[in-house]
């Protein structure tokens, strides 16, 4: 527990040399009051930062999400470190003040797994989460690394080399759970980095902080989970670039059935206005020879007054069903009224220049050969024997 903790074993325990005590210049009983007063609004804190994690798990690129409250004696050796370098804010920290100047109190990692996915990362914290005044996200990259701009420009991110070769996105945001106004660090890295980064932390730490091997190998490892990020980056996009050719291809596939459907369904309605001109030119054909043997029996009937049979009526008809609705027009009814159930002969031959037009008229909607006009009869100029 933090009340029963000595000077000395927390100074062993944290690797903090005497010289770096000295240039905290702070009373321990500060520092221990400090620890105290962390563990009593430890548990509010805890809560507070399960929330925030649930939320930040929600956003578009997320892949998964973890979080810690920082350990009392890593936030006194904080403090102690800061101080040390004469880190301006720290000088004056104490108990009613340190929840707002350590910003890290409670950490966020939203991991995810392509490096693209950071940009929907960052545009959902910038939308709901308050981000702190007097800093801008930062950007740590490893020596040699290129970022474009289009991607963290700098009139919106800080960028700075890690001299460990971290690669992350920190944001520092605002939170205040009751009354004390305390503050977040949401990190969001890929789920490469976050592997390197807790491997690097568990061999360096504390045993092997000075080991140059170790530092050599881990250095090479930082540059493998880095060509990582790069092939799947590369996975990705050929992924999606295959997909894109798949639908593309899909689509001509499916035009290419339906230009085929489509000219089936124009030959067989060719084959059908085959069908019908040849129906049509049939129908004509009988309407003609009809019509001719209606002048011979009107010549006929120049010499004797006599009726249309019924049976010639209904050949009339018959023949002239197809022609008829091509053209538009019933030519046996036609035909029927211009020259009557029952005529005299002159009638007759008057009226054979009217079915003349009309059979023409099929023939024009039927698309054949105009008749040729129906011979008018020549009348019987025969005198009249005089009396002898």
């Amino acid at each position: 527990m933090i009340d029963r903790l000595t000077l000395e074993d927390f100074l062993t325990r944290n690797r903090i040399n005497q010289d770096t005590w000295d240039g905290a210049s702070i009373e321990w009983e500060t520092l221990i009051a400090i620890g105290l007063d962390y563990q009593r609004y430890g548990p509010q804190l805890r809560e507070y930062a399960a929330m925030l994690a649930r939320i930040v798990q929600q956003y578009d690129g997320v892949h998964s999400v973890r979080w810690r409250v920082k350990d009392t004696e890593h936030m006194l050796e904080k403090i102690i470190r800061k101080r040390a370098t004469n880190a301006e804010k720290y000088l004056q920290i104490d108990i009613k003040n340190y929840y707002s100047i350590i910003t890290d109190l409670i950490g966020i990692r939203a991991l995810h797994l392509f490096k693209n996915e950071a940009l929907a990362i960052d545009a959902a914290i910038r939308e709901h989460q308050q981000l702190i005044d007097t800093e801008q996200p930062l950007v740590y990259t490893r020596k040699g690394d290129t970022v474009p701009e289009d991607v963290f420009p700098k009139d919106r991110f800080e960028h700075r080399e890690h001299p460990a070769g971290y690669r992350s996105v920190h944001y520092i945001i605002q939170a205040q759970p009751q009354k004390r106004q305390v503050y977040a660090e949401v990190q969001v890295r890929t789920i490469f980095e976050e592997g390197w980064s807790e491997i690097d932390h568990r061999v360096r730490y504390p045993n092997f902080s000075s080991d140059k091997m170790v530092d050599i190998f881990l250095a090479i490892f930082n540059r493998l989970a880095g060509q990582a990020d790069e092939m799947g980056s590369f996975v990705q996009g050929l992924a999606q670039a295959s997909t894109a050719t798949q639908l593309e291809l899909a689509t001509a596939h499916d035009e290419k059935r339906k230009s085929l459907e489509a000219m089936d369904a124009l030959v067989a309605e060719l084959e059908q206005k085959t069908e019908q001109h040849a129906l049509s030119q049939t129908a004509v054909t009988k309407l003609k020879e009809e019509l001719s043997r209606m002048r011979s029996a009107a010549e006929i009937a120049e010499l004797r007054t006599g009726m249309f049979s019924n049976d010639w009526y209904e050949k009339i008809k018959r023949n002239s069903e197809i022609a008829g609705k091509l053209a538009g027009n019933d030519i046996a009814s036609q035909a029927i009224s211009i020259l009557g159930n029952s005529f005299s002969p002159s009638k007759a031959l008057e009226n054979i220049e009217s079915i003349n037009t009309l059979l023409n008229t099929a023939s024009i909607f039927t698309n054949s050969i105009p008749v040729k006009n129906l011979a008018t009869p020549k009348r019987n100029n025969r005198s009249k024997k005089t009396d002898d």
